[in-house]
């Protein structure tokens, strides 16, 4: 039975056919975990004749096909998403893979990815928490102790306090998009400080950002909690790197341990389309074409774009693992790199992860606000972007743009080249693991616009848009790619999603508890064949260990 035969089987079962409505594709929204594909098309299509051939390759009309960018009349206009409303993804990644194999060829796609949010950053939690994912990430990355009793440690440690006196407004005028779990009401949060006029809620399709606080995902209020270490009330108990600035949340995932890229490319281009200055982003996972790409013209339009090295697994995910992408990697009150910290070459700049002060919601008390210390490179990203607010308040936005554009760069890379000249470097630093050091606020706003040096170009940097697959590839097996022939425009997605899960699975080995997960991971048969043709010893080095590989 060919993929999509399998995948009829499963969408004509009574309990899940129906005929989708798929008027006002517009206002459709991205669930978390609803069976769907990205489909890039080589132009932009004619929905009318879209939905034809879709059918006809499917033999069903229970689906829905909609825009995944649907505002944009460029090149992101191209890229489309396939929805089945109400049906689970359910079916394990290689299954997924096939299918969406299959759907590029019958559909002559430029590009065809499942809609999966598979289990790689874990989100630390004390050892003493009450699930066993939790305990296993507790005995993975979790350091114990005592927090420091100055609940402003973190921006005293980044020099942030000092760098108030350079920009008093404090990030004023600065708009900070968060694709995160939404917002939800909290002392430390000024209502003032949220633009919930530009706000989106992506998975339900409406303009309400609020988080459930659901206590059956990893860190119920997370959103609020990164909100809190970026913009949280100067006058509360703890305070944000940028007070003065607007944060304008965006929700686009259910749980922070399993993204799903197609909600979050929608949430950043949302993020540069509502006018937004910085897109901050504490999480990660997979990436995705269609997220490389919004990501792509975010930077072109001169916005700051931040995200979380990753937690727990040693290799740096998705997002951050792309060269356009600021990568943050976490550290601690001794300025040491955080336990779980992930690190290498993909690492940008540093900032603390380990026992940082922010709010949070005590779901086991009626979801109470409270505040409590945390840990993970969310809390890393989340200060640096809101640096990267006091930066453009101190000096202009438009005035930093054009000694951007006088050097023929986006607002990003002098950004990046500034933090990177700016940064404070420890004793025994590892600049080739946790980047320039960790960012100073102060020196970075003291440090005039004109007098940044030009980057040097990074030899370790991606030179084509699947050189970071290569890399990872690399950073799991120890062994080159090597094989200049190789499809990875066809295969490259699975192929990272195979490393990321692999890195996941040797960091729970490696802990006290066993593994968290139940699902066995796999090779799809058409990845298995083209690296058997290939003869690649490290794609055959990485797809050979999920032969017999089973979670238990």
């Amino acid at each position: 039975m060919t993929p999509i035969r399998t995948l009829n089987h499963l969408l004509v079962r009574p309990e899940v056919s129906r005929n989708i409505a798929i008027s006002e594709p517009y206002r459709n929204a991205l669930p978390a975990d609803e069976l769907g594909f990205v489909l890039q098309y080589r132009a932009r299509p004619d929905f009318s004749l879209a939905r034809r051939e879709v059918a006809g390759v499917l033999d069903t009309l229970d689906f829905a096909l909609e825009p995944l960018f649907p505002r944009c009349a460029d090149e992101l206009a191209h890229f489309v998403v396939l929805r089945f409303p109400g049906v689970p993804t359910g079916r394990a990644s290689d299954a997924l893979f096939a299918i969406a194999y299959e759907l590029r060829d019958k559909l002559d796609l430029v590009s065809c990815e499942p809609c999966i949010g598979e289990h790689i950053m874990t989100v630390p939690e004390p050892p003493e928490a009450t699930s066993e994912s939790a305990a296993v990430a507790g005995s993975l990355c979790w350091v114990n102790g005592p927090a420091p009793a100055d609940k402003k440690w973190a921006l005293e440690n980044t020099r942030v306090m000092a760098a108030w006196h350079l920009s008093p407004d404090r990030g004023k005028g600065v708009f900070i998009a968060q694709p995160d779990t939404g917002i939800a009401d909290h002392d430390e949060i000024e209502t003032d400080s949220l633009r919930l006029d530009l706000a989106a809620n992506i998975l339900e399709g409406d303009g309400d950002p609020t988080d459930p606080l659901d206590p059956e995902t990893a860190s119920p209020g997370h959103g609020s909690g990164i909100a809190s270490v970026t913009i949280g009330r100067r006058s509360g108990e703890i305070s944000g790197a940028a007070p003065g600035a607007h944060l304008v949340p965006i929700r686009c995932v259910h749980d922070v341990r399993v993204v799903n890229p197609a909600p979050i490319a929608r949430a950043v281009n949302h993020a540069r389309l509502s006018g937004c200055h910085i897109i901050s982003m504490s999480l990660g996972g997979l990436g995705s074409e269609a997220l490389r790409k919004a990501i792509q013209r975010a930077v072109d339009a001169n916005l700051i774009v931040v995200a979380a090295a990753g937690n727990c697994i040693g290799l740096a995910v998705y997002p951050a693992r792309y060269s356009e992408v600021i990568a943050v990697g976490g550290t601690n009150v001794n300025d040491r790199k955080w336990r779980g910290s992930c690190a290498g070459s993909t690492v940008d700049i540093a900032a603390p992860a380990e026992m940082v002060w922010r709010a949070k919601h005590d779901v086991r008390d009626g979801s109470r606000p409270t505040i409590a210390e945390g840990q993970g490179t969310s809390y890393s990203a989340a200060l640096v972007s809101g640096i990267a607010a006091l930066w453009l308040n101190r000096h202009g936005r438009d005035n930093l743009i054009a000694e951007a554009k006088r050097r023929g760069m986006p607002l990003q890379e002098l950004f990046r080249s500034a933090i990177s000249h700016t940064a404070r470097v420890p004793t025994g630093w590892n600049k080739g693991r946790m980047g320039a050091g960790i960012i100073d606020a102060e020196a970075l706003l003291r440090l005039n616009p004109a007098e940044i040096p030009d980057s040097c170009e990074d030899e370790n940097q991606p030179a084509s848009g699947h050189a970071d697959i290569k890399r990872l590839v690399y950073e799991a097996t120890q062994l080159k790619p090597s094989d200049e022939t190789f499809d990875w425009s066809r295969f490259g997605p699975e192929i990272a999603n195979l490393a990321l899960r692999l890195a996941h699975i040797r960091a729970q080995w490696s802990g006290t508890t066993g593994h968290g997960e139940s699902r066995r991971i796999a090779v799809s048969g058409p990845l298995v064949r083209a690296v058997r043709l290939s003869g690649d010893p490290a794609l055959a080095a990485l797809t050979e260990t999920f032969q017999s590989i089973t979670n238990e």
